[in-house]
């Protein structure tokens, strides 16, 4: 996450490798087209003025900018992350990370979720190391 001013850009990576650390292993996933869910770092609390100022956004007048892509890198290429827009915290619970399900203020389109979400081709060979 960068943050500038009350501007604050959440660079969001769906599938994690296999060799992920547990310890940034995120749980960020799309609920829906119109809510997601995202872990901040390990070592924001909720009593810091960063972790206030990310699940009482909207209160404290934050924007929260998500851009999110789907692997990291593919055929050895990095991916370019898609800015889906912002969101709005609705929920959130735990610390060090602490989850936060947003409200996006604009759903994603349908044809771009079903391909962010859905399994592929290629995460379906790497699962059984299939060339």
């Amino acid at each position: 996450m960068l943050a500038n001013g009350n501007e604050y850009f959440l660079f969001i990576d769906l599938h994690k490798e296999e060799d992920v650390k547990e310890s940034i292993n995120y749980k960020d996933k799309f609920i829906n087209p119109g809510e997601f869910q995202w872990q901040s770092v390990n070592n924001t609390t909720q009593q810091s003025e960063r972790g206030k100022n990310i699940i009482f956004n909207k209160q404290r007048g934050v924007n929260l900018h998500l851009f999110i892509r789907k692997y990291r890198e593919i055929d050895g290429k990095t991916e370019p992350y898609i800015y889906i827009g912002k969101g709005n915290s609705i929920f959130f619970e735990r610390d060090k990370p602490i989850t936060v399900r947003m409200e996006l203020e604009n759903e994603v389109p349908a044809s771009l979720y079903t391909e962010i979400t859905k399994k592929s081709l290629l995460s379906l060979r790497r699962l059984f190391f299939i060339n």
